[in-house]
Order: structure tokens, then sequence, then C-alpha cells
């Protein structure tokens, strides 16, 4: 739903910390997380870096301008929200939340008391500033890159916002999946079975119908948080949602041809419609596993109608590959705290915490720590866990642990499994679970299902009290590091030595 903006009523909401990706740019600029590079090519060069970035803890931001065989200014971003300090900027956090806990009390104090504000329509925007149609419509306008070696071609669309409108109602949906470049007035839309936007579609295209669709390829870095979190409800628009996170209305302007809303900051936008009939090879693609899993096939095309975009546009780019990659490092957080809060609302009590680790592509795997009150506790953790909306999809194992285990530090989580689990005894496989093309692990041919795997790491119930008691607690590890921590830092003097000014001694 989109409202006007005379009917807009955001009072008391706090404020957007930024207006579009060009102020982010200047915030993530001012904390020293933005390199600009120029020159990169866009044929092998910005794949590589982008690769490298995803696989160096800490690295920054990158805009690349003056692409060879395009007018600088023609600019492409890659790692936009890779580190918590950037996430923090992209959330309007003060710089004291830029830490694993401080994102997690954000996102569990904002899903505990969203409000979804819907977008407001205005007459103009930034997006407005060049309309192209007819015989000017080029895709290949943009310096898009080649992402992966084996790709099948120029995939515009790594980091979209891919907008429908459900044909039965007034539910606009959001979601990012790939788009490949078939030609310049010509473009693919991927989408893996049971995905919204796909549902959405298909009720077009089985009535003989077009399906109109907008496609962003240069939002602002929280839109495309909202467009890939998974998760969200069937049916809540995730225009909304990101209105409810921000705290202000999401500013959109009407689609030309489609009549669809379009985020009116945006850098780049698509808009055209997708035929019932017409059909095009489509990938391979390097995918979130690691791997060209889906090899080619045959998509639904999207005619463009029109494209939108400002001076000098930034394409946002999100290159899958092995993980992790950026989207698991900022997904981890959101994804997490959705599985624990679905988790809470379907019933399940002394749920300690979950965390989708990254290393797992924020959906490999999902451990869950759980305070045992009863017998079966843990089991019923464990396959509540694994089929929450934020969950469900492309999981391969889910692990329940005690809240003693520190579920942010995988070497914790792997002592649990080996030490507390007999194999016989706690270890359950679902069978037919959801899943899709993508999956490596399945038969090419028999792909759509899997299976999860689930291990019950926490103390056996029945004789619970008389497990051996481990030989370092949490409580003993945090005291050890309150006290000693000191030796860790390099910089940092004795305590009890004359030099440590008035450092206090934390030995007393």
């Amino acid at each position: 739903m989109v409202i006007s903006a005379a009917s807009a009523n955001v009072t008391g909401q706090r404020p957007p910390r930024w207006r579009d990706t060009r102020e982010w740019l200047e915030r993530v600029d001012g904390i020293g997380q933005l390199r600009t590079v120029r020159g990169v090519d866009w044929e092998r060069g910005i794949g590589e870096v982008a690769e490298l970035l995803d696989h160096a803890e800490g690295s920054p931001a990158v805009l690349f301008d003056e692409v060879p065989g395009y007018p600088a200014g023609h600019r492409v971003l890659v790692n936009s929200n890779g580190t918590p300090q950037r996430q923090a900027v992209t959330l309007g956090l003060p710089e004291a939340m830029a830490t694993h806990e401080g994102l997690f009390a954000f996102w569990r104090s904002v899903l505990d008391e969203l409000r979804p504000i819907p977008p407001v329509e205005i007459d103009t925007g930034p997006v407005l500033e060049n309309v192209l149609e007819g015989d000017a419509v080029d895709l290949n306008a943009f310096p898009v890159p080649v992402w992966h070696p084996q790709d099948g071609g120029r995939f515009i669309g790594t980091a979209s916002l891919n907008i429908v409108r459900d044909p039965d109602s007034d539910w606009v949906n959001v979601g990012t999946y790939r788009n490949q470049i078939f030609d310049r007035d010509a473009m693919g839309m991927y989408i893996s079975p049971g995905k919204h936007g796909l549902l959405v579609r298909q009720r077009y295209l089985e009535r003989g119908r077009r399906c109109p669709v907008v496609v962003v390829v240069g939002a602002d870095p929280l839109l495309f948080m909202a467009a890939c979190a998974e998760g969200i409800a069937y049916g809540q628009g995730e225009l909304d949602w990101a209105g409810g996170v921000r705290g202000a209305a999401v500013e959109v302007v009407r689609g030309r041809h489609t009549g669809l809303p379009i985020p009116a900051n945006a850098e780049i936008a698509i808009e055209g419609w997708m035929d019932p009939d017409e059909r095009h090879e489509e990938g391979p693609y390097g995918e979130w596993m690691g791997y060209y899993a889906s090899g080619a096939g045959r998509t639904p095309v999207i005619r463009v109608a029109a494209i939108y975009h400002r001076h000098q546009p930034i394409l946002l780019g999100c290159p899958q590959g092995k993980p992790p990659h950026e989207d698991n490092r900022f997904l981890a957080y959101l994804k997490s705290a959705l599985v624990e809060q679905q988790l809470r609302g379907a019933g399940v009590p002394g749920v300690a915490g979950v965390w989708l680790p990254p290393e797992a592509g924020t959906r490999m795997m999902t451990i869950v720590a759980v305070d045992q009150a009863y017998p079966g506790h843990a089991t019923q953790a464990l396959h509540v866990a694994g089929q929450v909306g934020a969950s469900a999809y492309g999981g391969r194992m889910v692990v329940a642990v005690d809240p003693d285990v520190d579920i942010y530090r995988i070497d914790d989580v792997l002592w649990a499994m080996l030490t507390r689990v007999d194999p016989e005894r706690d270890v359950s496989v679902v069978r037919r679970a959801w899943s899709g093309p993508l999956d490596p692990a399945i038969h090419p041919d028999q792909r759509g299902f899997n299976s999860r795997l689930l291990v019950d790491a926490t103390r056996p119930w029945e004789w619970r009290d008389r497990f051996s008691d481990p030989v370092v607690t949490p409580e003993m590890a945090r005291a050890a590091r309150q006290r000693w921590g000191w030796i860790l830092d390099p910089g940092a003097p004795d305590p009890g030595t004359p030099d440590a000014g008035t450092r206090a001694d934390p030995r007393t």
C-alpha cells in the first residue's frame, strides 16, 4: 500500500539519519571505511575485488569509478554493509552500537516494537533526473560487471529490489533476485521456488496476463537489507517494513508505465513487463553456496519500457559466492533476531539465543540455545527453529545447545556437538524440506527438496544433573578476561608498572 504525502502521519517517529546512497557514502567515508578505486575493468577486475573484499574481515566498502569504456561518474558500489560499523551507519545507530551486541540489541528491539510505515508518494525525486524510453533504453549503458568467471553474462541485479504488486490486493512485494542482461532492452528475473515474488508473478502469468515489475539496481543499503531479509511475513510490504525500521516513510514516485512505486532517491530503476509466454536462457551464476549450482535454465523476460537514473548513477552490487559474503555478514543479525522472535511466537519457551553463522551462508546452519525445562524441550526447539519463516529455505543443519555454550563462537558449538552428542540418541533427520535448484548437494534432476540434520547438543535431559562439569564455565572465562585481558593488548602496559598512569588495576 502507498499513501499520499498529504495523508501521511509519522509524527513522533525518529527521523532518518541519511537521505540517500550519496549521503550514506559521505558518512561511511567519514569513518574511514570507504575506498574509491579508479580504472578497474568490468570484465574481470570488479568481480575479483568484490570476492577479495568478501573474504577479508573488516574490509572497506569500495566505490569503482572511471570504469574503462564508461563515462567517469558511472559507478559501482560493493561491500556496502560488510562491517558492523557500516551497518550502524545504515541503521542510523550511534558508533557505540556498531558492535555484535549493539546490532543484536537494535534488531531485537525493532522487531519487538516494529510498526510498519507505508511509503509516501511524491511528485518527483532524484531518480527522475534522467528518463530513458523507446530507442534510448540501453541496459549496457551502465558498467555492469561479470561477477564470476563462469557466469553466463552480465548480472545487473545482485543487490536489486524487484518490485511487484499482487494482482488480487494492494500488497507490494519487494525481493532481491538475480537479474541478467539479455539485450539492451531485455533482462531476466530468476527467483527460487517458494519465494513471495515468484508466487505473485505466477498469479499473473498463469492467468495469461503480463506481470508489471520495477527492478531497482541502485537502492540505498537499508532498502537492500529489507528486500533480502527473508522471514518477513507473507503479505507484509517490504517498503512499509523498511519505513518502520527507519522510523520514516520511504518516499516513492509512481512508475510511468506500470504505476508501481519506485524509491524516489534510488540511483537506477528499470521498469517493464514480463510476458506469460516469453522465456530466455539464463545463467549460470556463481550462487550463495559457492557453486555454479543452477546451470543454464529458462526464465521469464522483462521487456524494459523505461530506465530512470540519477546523474552519475551508482550501481549497487552484492555478488554471491563461497560464504561468508557481504549479505551473510549483515543478515546474520537480522535473520537470527527474526528466527528468535518467530521461535518465541510459536510458543517455544526458554530460548536463550539464536545464531545463523555467516560462515554457513546465514541459511545452512541454525544454532539455538535453549534452557531446558521439560523432556523434549530441545527437540521442540530444533524442529521449530528449522522451519520458521526466516530459516525454512535452504537449510542443512539445526543445532540445539545449552545456554553455557557461546553460540556466536563456532569452536564452542563444535565442542558441545562433539562432547554432548551421542549420534544414535541425539541426531535425527527431517526429510523433504524446502530447498531449490541452487543446492549442489542434491542430484541435479531431483532438486527442490532436501533434508535437515537436527543435532541435540544439550545435556541429556534424563541425567543432566549427573553430566560432567566443564573445566571452564562462561562465568569463569568472563572473570579471567576482565582481570587479565590487558595482557592480550600489545599496547597496554602492565597495570603494576609505574608508567601505567591512572589505569585501573584489574587484579584488584
